[in-house]
């Protein structure tokens, strides 16, 4: 039996999520703006000081004082890279931060989004991932519990706000425009199996990390890239080094790639346990309604080459000369075949895994 009334009100609470979303990345994306501007107006008034800081020291080493070292600290605060954000030039004291409210909005629409789920579980008496529209606001849910953690773990990781944000935000988009279904009960060959709760949950875990870790990897590729390029140009004598405009301002300040690739390696390393587990309990249930452990199904095949490209990239990430961008580029290949697993084999191959809802 339907609860007609809990299903409009988990609707409703994932269309405001998806409004408190949108919020939240503007937020961000305000922060990395300003961020920006301030860390580009900090390098030029360090360029335009440049020569007088100079004059100024040859002139204290020729009067033998001692005030040269308390010039030269001036002019290295004076480096936008060097600058805290709450630091920065135009930053009120006592204010609250574009990035923190972007960050109470991102809480917000999480709790928002988690009653969405158990809303329209407690709706239809069952789990909240029986078709895509569901396994989509179940994951992301998952996605942003995850970076929530992250953040108040290390507050540094908000800044990769925008870059997670945003991803969620598009599959909610999706799901409420493309996949979205009536609530409506299991059909039969999903009721009375207890492994539609172990089997799916761990699935759903799985990629929630999958996403995650893709969102961190491609930020370690292009924060490897920017600090290579600043390396070559200090190395050729820039003082004040500039790469990719602004977005290099906001790659400055987001973690290195040291430790991104770090972050990276952890969640995909879960990521991976998760997707061994998928595997192994979907060919248990498999034997159970179907009479085999394996039969080449699509959603079988692709589960499989999902977790191969994430075993090469841990055996990749364990061996020297693969680590860095080459490991980063396995795993984003790794979410490539998620994402065609989740898309096109649940919406255009024909398989027994036929449970899309559409």
């Amino acid at each position: 039996m339907i609860n007609e009334q809990l299903a409009e009100v988990s609707n409703l609470a994932l269309v405001v999520t998806i409004v408190l979303y949108v919020l939240a990345l503007i937020g961000f994306g305000a922060d990395l703006a300003s961020s920006s501007q301030r860390r580009s107006d900090a390098r030029l008034a360090a360029r335009e000081r440049q020569p007088g800081a100079r004059t100024l020291q040859t002139a204290t080493v020729a009067a033998g004082g001692g005030a040269g070292a308390e010039g030269g600290a001036m002019a290295a605060g004076a480096d936008g890279r060097s600058l805290p954000p709450s630091e920065g030039p135009g930053h009120r004291r006592g204010t609250m931060s574009a990035q923190r409210f972007a960050f109470l909005l991102t809480g917000a629409a999480t709790v928002l989004h988690v009653v969405g789920v158990l809303t329209r579980a407690l709706a239809t008496q069952r789990v909240p991932w029986a078709n895509m529209y569901e396994f989509a606001t179940t994951s992301t849910a998952v996605v942003m519990l995850a970076f929530l953690v992250f953040s108040i773990k290390r507050a540094e990781l908000r800044a990769l706000g925008t870059f997670v944000v945003g991803p969620v935000l598009l599959v909610l988009l999706l799901a409420q425009t493309f996949w979205i279904v009536p609530a409506a009960n299991l059909t039969p060959s999903l009721q009375n199996s207890h492994w539609i709760y172990i089997h799916i949950g761990v699935a759903i875990i799985a990629t929630s990390l999958s996403i995650l870790g893709a969102v961190v990897a491609g930020m370690q590729l292009l924060q490897a890239r920017h600090e290579r390029a600043l390396g070559e140009l200090t190395s050729a004598g820039q003082e004040h080094p500039e790469h990719w405009g602004r977005f290099g301002h906001v790659l400055d300040r987001l973690p290195s790639s040291t430790v991104l690739e770090a972050l990276s390696f952890r969640i995909h390393s879960v990521a991976f346990v998760c997707w061994t587990f998928t595997l192994i309990f979907g060919a248990i249930w498999a034997r159970e309604a179907w009479g085999r452990f394996w039969g080449w199904d699509p959603k079988e095949v692709w589960t499989f080459i999902i977790w191969v490209i994430y075993a090469a990239y841990l055996h990749a990430r364990a061996t020297g000369g693969f680590r860095g961008s080459r490991a980063a580029g396995l795993a984003l290949a790794g979410f490539v075949a998620v994402v065609f697993n989740y898309t096109i084999v649940n919406t255009v191959i024909n398989g027994l895994h036929s449970y899309s809802g559409l």
